[in-house]
């Protein structure tokens, strides 16, 4: 059963969107990043 709440009718939907049809990648930084040109997401700051 498909439960319909933000999850699903939201955040779920847009996810499978960027993924799938603009080939996007995830990455959970948080308190991980590193910055400079070879960081992380290769952003300055």
């Amino acid at each position: 059963m498909t439960y319909l709440n933000e999850d699903t009718l939201v955040q779920q939907t847009t996810t499978d969107y960027l993924k799938n049809q603009l080939g996007w990648e995830s990455v959970y930084a948080y308190n991980q990043e590193t910055f400079g040109p070879n960081g992380l997401l290769g952003r300055k700051s």
